[in-house]
């Protein structure tokens, strides 16, 4: 059986909880003897082998002689602007960042034939990139089109017309999930609705997202398999990795994009709250995003700059194991989380953990404290108690990493290979 999967972003190239989510998936998937798995995405390092079976190449590589044997087909060198985590705004602004490069370079350059044709926008640029996908893959051998998230789905449904092969989307979040819940971007989310419908499959990464489809997108239920993310197979159980920030300083810790839908907002109001109780408590609010310099005013607002380590970018994967190392709370207060895997890097190094009732995590994380993301005083209570009781903190992480075994890709990868056969016949 041969799968096309369509990405947008791929570890080790890309870091990212869906980047993780495919890496992790395919991973598992190339163990099955009977697969074959072609991955392309739409900006990359040139063609990457990982396996005999399982392949990765990216839509802007150059003609590979490796992957001709595979699929015998003639690759173009195409381009495609599409990066990781885009919105239209920060598409717009990377576009003419580089356009504006582009231009200075070839007033040094002897060859000025070069020309590059990108979407005058994030919409324009996802159609072209279909259109790239389709002239790249119309003359490929395949048994069915796995996409991951919105970007991708254009050329999922273009390449199932034209084929007639069947298309499954994989939905790691929607567009609403972004906002909160409400608004969004309507070019965005008309692209998510009309993938689903195209589509013969959806994959969702949990009830919450089945949810989400069938009471927003107007999904029928039956046209949906909710296959829950594993957890990150590199990861270790640590139990005596923790180290001190400020000697005997307790620590809270948020990584994460610091957007509304992470919920920031509520780890800051939660801290000041907090405080009252452990004035020496400190906190790091680790990633970048667009609510961080308003977060940052928070901060100052409420008079906690001495208590606050802000990191305001996105944070390495050495960092990250810092950070939960030394932490001896995480919380992920998320507005709206189809699954969320950070939590369990956390569980990981040992780190109690708190995650809101709005996550796909909560269905399948037992050992964790629950609360809804807008009670700011439960999320201050729990973690009140967690730094106070030794005995309950403990009790947390012993319990959560006998836990984390479970979180394999084995179990989702069969689910999705069974998945395939059941839409291929």
């Amino acid at each position: 059986m041969k799968i096309l999967m369509l990405g947008w972003e791929f570890p080790p190239f890309f870091a990212g909880g869906v980047g993780i989510a495919c890496y992790e998936l395919t991973k598992a998937m190339s163990k099955y003897d009977d697969l074959e798995i072609s991955y392309i995405m739409p900006y990359g390092p040139e063609e990457k082998k990982l396996s005999d079976k399982f392949k990765i190449m990216s839509a802007n590589s150059l003609h590979s002689s490796e992957f001709d044997e595979l699929v015998n087909v003639n690759i173009k060198r195409v381009s495609s602007m599409l990066y990781a985590y885009d919105g239209p705004e920060q598409y717009s602004k990377r576009l003419k960042d580089f356009m504006a490069f582009r231009n200075m370079r070839s007033l040094y350059s002897k060859d000025k034939s070069i020309k590059e044709i990108y979407g005058s926008n994030l919409i324009e640029e996802v159609y072209l990139y279909a259109q790239r996908v389709l002239n790249l893959c119309k003359n490929m051998d395949f048994d069915v089109i796995h996409a991951h998230d919105w970007t991708t789905f254009p050329a999922a449904i273009l390449l199932k017309e034209l084929t007639g092969k069947p298309a499954i989307v994989h939905v790691h979040i929607t567009e609403l999930d972004k906002t909160g819940g409400s608004g969004g971007h309507e070019e965005v989310f008309n692209i998510e609705r009309a993938g689903f419908a195209g589509a013969d499959k959806l994959i969702a990464v949990s009830e919450f997202t089945k949810r989400r489809l069938i009471e927003n997108y107007g999904v029928s239920g039956d046209k949906i398999e909710v296959i829950h993310n594993g957890g990150i197979s590199d990861l270790r159980c640590d139990f005596d990795s923790k180290s001190s920030f400020e000697c005997d300083d307790k620590i809270v810790l948020f990584a994460g994009r610091v957007t509304l839908q992470k919920g920031p907002e509520y780890f800051v109001r939660a801290a000041k709250k907090v405080l009252e109780y452990e004035p020496h408590a400190k906190f790091i609010l680790a990633g970048s995003g667009d609510q961080l310099p308003r977060m940052v005013y928070l901060i100052e607002e409420l008079g906690m700059q001495d208590n606050f380590f802000v990191l305001g970018r996105a944070y390495t994967r050495d960092e990250a194991n810092k950070f939960y190392s030394m932490a001896d709370i995480f919380v992920m207060p998320s507005v709206s989380e189809p699954f969320g895997i950070v939590p369990l890097e956390a569980v990981a190094k040992g780190t109690p953990t708190i995650i809101s009732n709005q996550s796909g995590i909560s269905e399948v994380l037992d050992n964790a404290f629950k609360v809804d993301f807008w009670d700011v005083d439960e999320i201050a209570h729990k973690m009140i108690s967690l730094l106070k009781y030794p005995h309950l903190s403990n009790h947390m992480r012993k319990s959560a990493m006998g836990e984390f075994e479970s979180f394999s890709w084995d179990y989702p990868a069969k689910k999705v290979v069974d998945l395939y056969r059941k839409t291929i016949h």
